[in-house]
C-alpha cells in the first residue's frame, strides 16, 4: 500500500509542471479543469500527494509507541493535507471532465474524505482512540481512492472507454466505494474477533 501510494503521490508531482505552462502528461480533459478552475483544482492536485504518501505511516503501531510526538504532527499534516485539498477537490467536482455524474462522485468522495479526516482528528483530541483509529482507516481508504483510481484507468481502456474524461463517470464512483467496503468488512471481522477473544479469556469466566 505504501509503495503503490507513493508512486502515485511522486507522479502527481507533474501537476506542478503546469504553473510554468508545462503539460507533459496532463490528460487534456484534466488539462481543461485546471485551466477553467486553476486555483480549486491545484490546490486538490498539489496538496492531496503529502495526504497520500503520509497515511500509511500512521497506521504503524511501531511509530505510534516509539515516536508519538512524530506520530502526532505527522497526523496533524496529514488531516491539514486532507482538508485542504478536499476542499479544492470539492470546489473542483462542478466542473469535473466527465460531467455531472463524475462531478457528484467526486463531491461525495470530497465531503466523506473531509469529514472523516476531521471526525478522527476530534477523536483523538477527545482521547477516543478506538474511534480515532477506525475513522483513520476510512480517511485513508478515501485518500487511497486516488491510486485505485489509476489501477482502474487502463482497466477501463481494456473496456472500450476512449478517454479519461469518458470512464470518469463511473471512476467517480468505483475508486472510492470498494474501498470503504473493504474498511468495513475488516474493521467488522476484527471486532468480532476481539470480542471471542474476550469472551473465550479466563477472566470471562469467572
Amino acid at each position: 500500500m505504501a509503495v503503490l501510494a507513493t508512486v502515485v503521490a511522486v507522479h502527481a508531482l507533474r501537476y506542478y509542471a503546469t504553473l510554468d505552462n508545462v503539460w507533459f502528461g496532463i490528460d487534456p480533459g484534466i488539462k481543461a479543469v485546471i485551466l477553467h478552475v486553476p486555483l480549486q483544482a491545484l490546490i486538490h492536485m498539489l496538496i492531496a500527494p503529502a495526504a497520500l504518501m503520509l497515511g500509511p505511516f500512521q497506521f504503524y503501531p511501531q511509530l505510534r509507541a516509539r515516536h508519538p510526538t512524530l506520530h502526532r504532527w505527522s497526523g496533524r499534516v496529514y488531516v491539514l493535507a486532507c482538508v485542504i485539498s478536499g476542499a479544492g477537490a470539492l470546489a473542483t467536482s462542478p466542473f469535473a471532465s466527465g460531467g455531472w455524474v463524475a462531478g457528484l462522485g467526486f463531491g461525495i468522495l470530497a465531503v466523506l474524505w473531509i469529514g472523516t479526516t476531521v471526525a478522527a482528528w476530534i477523536s483523538a483530541v477527545w482521547a477516543a482512540f478506538e474511534w480515532h483509529r477506525l475513522l483513520m482507516r476510512f480517511s485513508y481508504a478515501l485518500t487511497f481512492a486516488a491510486v485505485v483510481l489509476r489501477l482502474q484507468i487502463p482497466i477501463g481502456y481494456a473496456l472500450g472507454y476512449s478517454s479519461y474524461s469518458s470512464m470518469s463517470p463511473v471512476l467517480a464512483f468505483t475508486s472510492w466505494i470498494p474501498n470503504i467496503l473493504i474498511v468495513a468488512l475488516y474493521s467488522a471481522l476484527e471486532s468480532r474477533r476481539r470480542l471471542r477473544l474476550f469472551n473465550e479469556a479466563p477472566e470471562a469466566k469467572t
